[in-house]
């Protein structure tokens, strides 16, 4: 999808401190060898706050340093991937209450590390219908035990804690919204299904890694499921470049998912001519995989960092298990603003 008038407002995080992968492994924690291959220096760990609680300073961050009033905010999209501190209960209202007001509508988007860069698509459409406005998108997880284990649930990604917010808007911004394209393939969600549905919450560390491996053994194996995913990553961030006008070599900068080295390689295989540098690689082996957030958070550092700046374009690429893929195509209008003066709900 094109998109016109559609601008990136405000970008914010709030990132709690790293710890180090060599004192994982000093403590047992992180296999050596898995470490060393990864590439994965650090990850942020946060000791208490629950992911909507570091959404909705996320949210205040980015909304300070734009120029979006509250007031035109007309919808919070929060998304998440893991457990958000309270069983059945709607974080987005939390995010929402605290960070714009307790009349503006919210939702929880549950499309595991795709749902920030779907959110896009679905503000930008949300705004269109609506003729104007502003809608916040955020982001918040901590992954802990005992119910998952940052180290060890997947292999070659390493989790970490933070969260991130996007203000768009229709009355400028920073950056602006070129295109989003979205696919899905739908049959791949049994990637991450596993054996069997179960009755109830399963107690314990999640072990991603041998669901992975049972769909590979039951299902045409590693390669058959890896051509369908590069199929539809592939033609999602061609699509996105097509609406945008712009060739892979008119890119600044790339925005991927985090991952370990294994992880990041492929990822570069499917981005011909993309260096290492120009991705957000750099930012992400020390902070480790947000869940949806590594998209905005990253963003935000290739801006701040100046990495990119006025007038360069930079690709979004997201994904998650589903599958479902949005990529992004954003052109930078200048620098990060300046934070301004604002109350909050209480």
């Amino acid at each position: 999808m094109q998109w016109d008038d559609i601008y990136i407002a405000g970008l914010g995080v709030y990132l709690p401190p790293p710890v180090a992968a060599a004192d994982a492994v000093a403590a047992g924690e992180y296999d050596a060898e898995e470490c060393e291959a990864n590439g994965i220096t650090s990850v942020l760990v946060e000791p208490e706050k629950a992911g909507p609680e570091m959404a909705v300073l996320a949210a205040r961050d980015a909304i300070t340093h734009s120029s979006v009033n509250t007031a035109d905010i007309r919808m919070v999209f929060h998304s998440s991937l893991w457990y958000q501190g309270v069983d059945m209960w709607p974080a987005a209202s939390y995010v929402a209450r605290f960070s714009v007001g307790e009349s503006v509508m919210a939702f929880d988007l549950q499309q595991q590390c795709n749902a920030a860069v779907g959110g896009m698509d679905l503000a930008a459409s949300r705004l269109v219908f609506e003729k104007g406005g502003a809608a916040l998108l955020t982001t918040g997880d901590r992954f802990c035990l005992p119910g998952v284990d940052r180290w060890r649930t997947e292999k070659g990604l390493p989790y970490g804690d933070g969260g991130t917010a996007m203000v768009l808007s229709t009355e400028g911004g920073f950056a602006r919204l070129l295109s989003t394209a979205t696919v899905s393939d739908n049959g791949l969600e049994q990637v991450l299904r596993g054996e069997r549905f179960h009755d109830s919450y399963q107690p314990g560390p999640l072990d991603i890694s041998s669901r992975i491996e049972h769909h590979f053994a039951h299902h045409g194996g590693m390669r058959a499921s890896t051509v369908r995913l590069a199929e539809a990553v592939r033609t999602s961030v061609m699509s996105a470049l097509a609406e945008a006008k712009t060739e892979l070599a008119d890119l600044g900068g790339v925005v991927i998912p985090a991952a370990g080295r294994a992880k990041l390689d492929w990822q570069l295989s499917q981005l011909v001519g993309v260096e290492e540098e120009q991705t957000t690689w750099p930012f992400a082996r020390t902070h480790g995989h947000l869940g949806a957030g590594d998209q905005f958070a990253g963003l935000r550092h290739l801006i701040a960092q100046k990495v990119v700046g006025a007038g360069d374009r930079v690709l979004i690429v997201g994904g998650g298990a589903g599958l479902t893929c949005t990529s992004a195509v954003v052109e930078v209008l200048g620098p990060l603003p300046e934070p301004t003066e604002r109350t909050w709900p209480q």
